[in-house]
C-alpha cells in the first residue's frame, strides 16, 4: 500500500473529513487531497506529524510495516466520533418518536371522530322529534398538533438522512 492510500484509509478509519486533518495539521485540505491522491508526498516533518496524530511508527507508516487496520486512533478522536454518533441517534430517536407520537394522535383523532359520530346517530334516532341539537366538534383544530408532530418528526428523520449523507461524502473526499 502506497503513503497516499494509507493516509486516506488511515484518516478514512479515523472518522475524520480532509478538513478535519488538515485542521489538525495546520496544512490546507488542498494538500491532503494531494496526497491521498499520489499527486505530492508529504515532507518529513508532516510525515512526523501524521505518525504522532495517528500513534505509529514512522518506519511503519513509511515502510508499511504493519496493517493499517492494526494502526491506532487518538483517545480525543475517537470521543469525537462518539460524541457525533450519539448526536445522530439521538436526533433519529427524536424524529422517529415525534413521527410516532403525531400518527398516535392522528389515530385517536380519527377515532373520536368515529365515536361522535355513533353517537350523534343514535341520540338522532332516539330523539325522533327533531329537536336534537348538535355541538359540532372542530376537527381541524384537534388535528393540528398531531400535523405538527408529525411534521416535527418528519424534519428531524430527514436531518438524519442529511447528516448521514454528508458524513458518507465527507469520508470519500
Amino acid at each position: 500500500m502506497n503513503v497516499g492510500e494509507k493516509i486516506k484509509t488511515i484518516r478514512k478509519m479515523a472518522g475524520m473529513t480532509q478538513e478535519e486533518l488538515a485542521e489538525k495539521m495546520n496544512v490546507s485540505r488542498q494538500t491532503i487531497s494531494k496526497w491521498e491522491k499520489e499527486i505530492s508526498s508529504p515532507d518529513l516533518e508532516s510525515a512526523i506529524i501524521l505518525c504522532e496524530l495517528f500513534e505509529i511508527s514512522l518506519d511503519d507508516f513509511l515502510k508499511g510495516g504493519r496493517s493499517v487496520k492494526e494502526e491506532k486512533i487518538s483517545l480525543q478522536d475517537m470521543i469525537k466520533i462518539n460524541r457525533r454518533n450519539q448526536k445522530l441517534t439521538i436526533l433519529l430517536l427524536s424524529g422517529l418518536f415525534f413521527l410516532m407520537i403525531g400518527a398516535l394522535a392522528s389515530l385517536f383523532i380519527v377515532a373520536l371522530e368515529n365515536a361522535a359520530d355513533s353517537i350523534k346517530y343514535m341520540l338522532y334516532r332516539y330523539i325522533a322529534v327533531g329537536q336534537y341539537t348538535s355541538a359540532p366538534v372542530n376537527y381541524g383544530r384537534l388535528m393540528a398538533p398531531a400535523i405538527l408532530l408529525i411534521a416535527i418528526g418528519v424534519i428531524l428523520s430527514v436531518a438524519y438522512v442529511i447528516e448521514r449523507w454528508r458524513e458518507k461524502k465527507g469520508n470519500e473526499s
